[in-house]
């Protein structure tokens, strides 16, 4: 084998955890680290450092998402679900909206059994991310986190609907705090009207280190093992196989459905799966592909009546094709808009002891481009319950890579959770009836014949979206997939570090709890080589 095959760890997946892991790693010149990546690399288009173009990434080609059919709950119809395939992972069609959860989320990690992984231990991991990129980037404060940007100047849509929020008792603020009912203008991670991905600046600093080597259009077959101990992976290259070895550890940050196939291809999961697949068994590890949790949202999209919007076209990857052209001129306009203009955070019932759903309100269509064509001015209210207590699974069919997964997402399958989109729904139509707002809208989708509870259910489960948050099928616990360190039961020298850990959902978007996984699992890394030496 190639000296440059064989190094001390293999990172498979070059996501937010990937980066973050690789760039924690990296930072001891000794040590030597290969990122592998089934895509490619970084987005060359001119359009990608347009906050708006994350529409473009998100819908799914091939070249930035890897699709998954899978049968949603209750219905024939099958999908695509997605997960990033490009260096930046899931969060090259991320809208760029920056979110850490709230302290509940943590705690109720650490009540389940899972120890150590708490609200403080993460916050650390966010303070020191956000420095490191921040040097990388040149922010505003080059020695602190950096801060993140409103687009501007405000359009009157917005204002109005900010304003219908405030009859409802849902006061604007400057920043969110989840624990109480708030809405405020959309933060998002840009400087100077571009992007500035913090997995990107961690891209670009390892990315200049000689002791980290970065393969893209590699795909991972399986994990190689020696008895139960990892010693590397094989890959499927453009030039065929290729098999590289670790000294050290394999980490995989292939994502919440990437890891437990790659897991059970490698004989690594529920033998009774792994069997029926046709795999030879390495380690049982029965909790491997359990536990998919996802969101499962919906929107409702309004034409606007003598008020106007931020643009007058549908947001679309083919609408403005001048965009990226306006925006590296002016740095300023529609391109800097990544979409969601108005965030709130809100109770479905007045009862409830704090927000249990999040809204999120663009001033242009972004669906229903039949209905409203170039020329309409429209809206678009989106919403999501904050943790769903339904779950799902992703399981192997066969050995190989061809092999099409069996991904059962299981929405809206708990009373609970179809309880709360209930609720959920009626929430956002009480506030969309409020004047003057009510009287310069009109819902186009669902429609206004759309109040039963089987019919609301029904359109969320057709019509919906899950946001590309998914979490914990190689979840942390007592009866998880890994252990309190990542490393996965039943093996050695193999670990999992990215959103597919985490337990349950964290309020809001994934990406920055995903990075903080890859980076604390950079810390334990280098804690446990201090001891073994």
């Amino acid at each position: 084998m190639s000296s440059k095959n064989v190094v001390d760890y293999i990172i498979v997946g070059g996501g937010p955890a990937g980066s973050a892991l690789a760039h924690q790693l990296g930072s001891n010149p000794q040590n030597r680290v290969l990122v592998i990546e089934a895509g490619g690399g970084s987005d060359p288009s001119p359009r990608r450092p347009v906050p708006a173009d994350f529409v473009r990434a998100s819908s799914g080609g091939p070249r930035y998402m890897r699709q998954y059919a899978h049968r949603p709950f209750e219905t024939e119809r099958m999908e695509q679900r997605h997960s990033g395939r490009v260096m930046d992972g899931s969060a090259t069609p991320h809208g760029l909206i920056r979110d850490r959860g709230r302290e509940a989320d943590y705690e109720a990690w650490e009540a389940a059994g899972v120890i150590g992984w708490n609200r403080s231990r993460f916050e650390q991991a966010f303070t020191a991310i956000e420095k490191h990129a921040a040097g990388v980037t040149g922010g505003r404060d080059v020695d602190g986190p950096r801060r993140p940007e409103v687009p501007g100047p405000p359009d009157l849509a917005s204002a109005w609907w900010i304003d219908a929020l405030a009859r409802h008792g849902i006061e604007a603020a400057e920043d969110l705090n989840v624990r109480h009912e708030q809405a405020a203008y959309a933060s998002l991670w840009t400087w100077d009207g571009a992007r500035t991905s913090t997995p990107r600046a961690l891209l670009r600093t390892y990315g200049r280190r000689s002791n980290v080597r970065v393969r893209t259009h590699c795909e991972v077959r399986r994990i190689l093992f020696d008895g139960t101990t990892a010693t590397g992976v094989e890959a499927k290259t453009r030039r065929g196989t290729v098999r590289f070895t670790a000294r050290r550890e394999v980490v995989l940050c292939a994502g919440t459905t990437g890891n437990p196939l790659l897991l059970e291809r490698s004989g690594v999961g529920d033998p009774e799966v792994l069997t029926a697949a046709g795999v030879h068994l390495v380690a049982a590890n029965p909790a491997v592909g359990d536990n998919l949790r996802q969101r499962r949202g919906a929107v409702m999209a309004l034409r606007l009546k003598g008020l106007s919007g931020r643009n007058r076209q549908p947001v679309a990857p083919a609408a403005r094709p001048w965009s990226p052209f306006t925006h590296l001129l002016r740095r300023s306009g529609e391109p800097t808009d990544s979409g969601t203009r108005v965030l709130a955070v809100l109770s479905s019932d007045r009862g409830a002891p704090h927000p249990d759903m999040t809204l999120l309100f663009t001033p242009a269509p972004v669906t229903a481009h039949d209905a409203m064509p170039a020329g309409t001015d429209g809206a678009t209210v989106a919403f999501y319950p904050h943790s769903p207590t339904s779950t799902g699974t992703v399981h192997i069919t066969g050995p190989t890579l061809d092999d099409p997964p069996l991904l059962l997402p299981g929405h809206l399958s708990t009373g609970h959770d179809r309880e709360l989109t209930v609720a959920a729904f009626a929430r956002v139509r009480e506030i969309l009836a409020t004047e003057p707002f009510a009287s310069a809208t009109t819902e186009v989708l669902p429609g206004p014949g759309v109040v039963a509870t089987a019919d609301i259910l029904r359109y969320v489960l057709d019509q919906g979206f899950t946001g590309n948050h998914e979490v914990g099928t190689c979840a942390l616990g007592p009866a998880g997939v890994v252990d309190d360190a990542l490393q996965v039961r039943g093996t050695h020298r193999l670990r999992v570090a990215d959103a597919s850990v985490m337990p349950t959902l964290t309020t809001g978007d994934t990406t920055a709890p995903s990075m903080a996984v890859g980076w604390i699992a950079g810390d334990i890394l280098r804690n446990a080589n201090t001891r073994g030496r």
